[in-house]
């Protein structure tokens, strides 16, 4: 078992910077989440979370999900007669998502095969286009 310790992630910038994710809280549905608490405002931490649920009754199957949310917080100046800044607001979330689902029967070659397919998706330039650009395949 993994242990529940900080992760480092690479952002997207022209010189790349690395951010820890600290953790936070495993909750009683299992869902285990990490934040990254440089911008010292709660409400606008990134955040990752990774769920993995074991067979049951009804799936067969281990499902494993992981999110990276970043938060984007509306610019806000202090334009209240007192001049005081407002409290940040959230405006929105920018987010990527992924489940793998991994039927008990799958071997560790399948698996292994499944994750680097996944990894290397997520490096090809169409996705690239498509999530930098809005562009679709034709």
């Amino acid at each position: 078992m993994t242990a529940f310790a900080a992760i480092t992630l690479a952002d997207g910038q022209a010189t790349p910077v690395n951010h820890t994710f600290d953790p936070v809280t495993i909750d009683r549905s299992g869902i285990v989440s990490w934040n990254d608490r440089v911008g010292g405002i709660n409400l606008g931490y990134p955040a990752v979370t990774l769920l993995v649920r074991q067979p049951v009754k009804g799936s067969r199957a281990v499902k494993v999900s992981y999110k990276v949310v970043t938060p984007i917080l509306e610019v806000t100046s202090p334009s209240t007669a007192s001049g005081i800044q407002p409290a940040p607001t959230k405006a929105f979330d920018i987010l990527f998502s992924c489940d793998f689902v991994l039927p008990e029967r799958a071997t560790l070659a399948q698996k292994k095969d499944l994750l680097a397919f996944a990894k290397n998706a997520l490096a090809q330039t169409l996705l690239t286009n498509a999530v930098l650009n809005g562009e679709n395949v034709v």
